[in-house]
């Protein structure tokens, strides 16, 4: 089954709407996901929004995670 709709951000696994504390950006984000709603037309059909991450790299289990990182 695909996914009807989806908008990918180039963030860190488990920080979908941005940094911490970045309520601006991550309210920002949220908006544009959900403008997706209506732009994306066709099933399966998808967008990169244009934000991007910019604190430091998030840490885990002592080496920071990139995207496309998965373990």
């Amino acid at each position: 089954m695909r996914a009807p709709r989806w908008a990918r951000v180039r963030f860190p696994r488990g920080s979908m709407l941005g940094e911490p504390g970045n309520r601006e950006k991550q309210l920002n984000v949220l908006r544009d996901t959900l403008q997706c709603l209506e732009t994306i037309l066709e099933p399966g059909g998808h967008m990169e929004l244009p934000h991007r991450w910019e604190a430091a790299p998030v840490m885990w289990r002592g080496k920071p995670l990139v995207e496309g990182s998965y373990s």
